[in-house]
This record gives structure tokens, C-alpha cells and sequence, in this order.
């Protein structure tokens, strides 16, 4: 009985790290973003893919292999990736263990000219974040969580205009100093714990 009343701080204290960490940090710089990555992430730059209107693609290969699509279809542009609906949503899915990633989000019209308008990105946890790019640097975001990262969806483009990205570099994020500080205090209590059961 002595060692359940201890172990049961010992698991708060786990629960409370474990939400104090689950939600994402967000960069706003590539380099940044890049510097809380491991090394070894996939980079698409969606160069040199054919144009046209097509319907759900997966790009990469192994672990950070992803799925983009759209309501409708998605559009291939040659430089980036986009919807081919006006303001449809453009959901990138990751795979199993994905806890980063980065890209330039924007919009752009017709003729593949961006345009400064609000975006929200939404993850699959139902967390978001809106901004309106002002230029090519500004465009770009990057997340990481100490959770799993299964999807996020571009949206908000406005009419006659598409949701777009490019540059998306999908990977396993760098844990946070206090992220490591608070599982390891949390290890620390219930390795004690057991040691007093004994």
C-alpha cells in the first residue's frame, strides 16, 4: 500500500509532462525549424513533376513518406504542390512516428502568382495556427510536437485562389531540453518508488 501512495505522484507528475509537451512549438524560419530537426528528414521541393490536376500522391520513401491530397484533386505545378479546386483544403497525411515538419505555405491564382492572403494550417489534433505571408521568407512554418504528428491541412485561400506549399521537409523533431528534464524526473520517481517497495 506504501508504494501505490507514492507511486501516484510519481504518475501525475508523468501525466503532467506528457501534456505539457503534446503541443506543437512552431518556427518560423527554415533554419530554425532545421537546427530542432534529426538529421536524415525528407525534403520534397516538387520540382520537375508534370503538370496537371491528379488525384491523391504520395511522395518520399520510408518513414517520412507522406500523402497529399485534396477534396477534389491536387494540382502538379512543376515547382509546388497545390489544389487544383479553388479554395479547396490541401491535407498532407504523415506516417507512423512523424513528430516535424516545415514547408512554405501560400496561395497562389490562376497564373501561379502568390498572393498575401490568411491561411490557417489545422493538425490532426485540432490545433492551429493562422497567418497571412507577406513574402517568400514569411511563408515558411515549421512544427514540432513530442507526439505524433498525423496530418495537416492547408486552408482559407479565398476565392480564385489555390491553397499551396512547398519545401516540405518531414522528419523526428529534437527533444526540448525540458521536454527530457521532466520525462527524466518522472523516471527518477517511479524508479525511487520501486526501490522502496522492495
Amino acid at each position: 500500500m506504501h508504494a501505490i501512495r507514492k507511486l501516484v505522484p510519481a504518475v501525475a507528475l508523468f501525466a503532467m509532462a506528457a501534456s505539457s509537451f503534446a503541443s506543437p512549438s512552431v518556427y518560423t524560419s527554415q533554419a530554425d525549424f532545421l537546427s530542432h530537426v534529426y538529421a536524415g528528414s525528407y525534403t520534397e521541393n516538387f520540382d520537375g513533376l508534370s503538370n496537371g490536376p491528379a488525384g491523391p500522391q504520395t511522395f518520399g520513401t520510408g518513414p517520412f513518406a507522406f500523402k497529399a491530397s485534396a477534396p477534389q484533386e491536387i494540382y502538379l505545378d512543376g515547382n509546388y504542390l497545390s489544389t487544383s479546386q479553388i479554395n479547396d483544403a490541401l491535407t498532407v497525411s504523415f506516417g507512423p512516428g512523424v513528430n516535424a515538419f516545415g514547408a512554405h505555405f501560400f496561395a497562389v491564382d490562376l497564373n501561379s502568382d502568390p498572393y498575401s492572403v490568411l491561411l490557417t494550417l489545422t493538425l490532426d489534433d485540432g490545433s492551429s495556427l493562422s497567418f497571412q505571408p507577406t513574402s517568400w521568407a514569411d511563408a515558411y512554418r515549421g512544427f514540432t510536437s513530442d507526439v505524433e504528428i498525423k496530418s495537416v491541412t492547408i486552408s482559407g485561400p479565398g476565392s480564385s485562389l489555390y491553397a499551396a506549399l512547398d519545401n516540405l521537409t518531414v522528419g523526428n523533431a529534437v527533444p526540448e531540453p525540458a521536454s527530457l528534464a521532466l520525462v527524466g524526473l518522472a523516471g527518477l520517481a517511479m524508479f525511487a518508488t520501486r526501490r522502496r517497495a522492495r
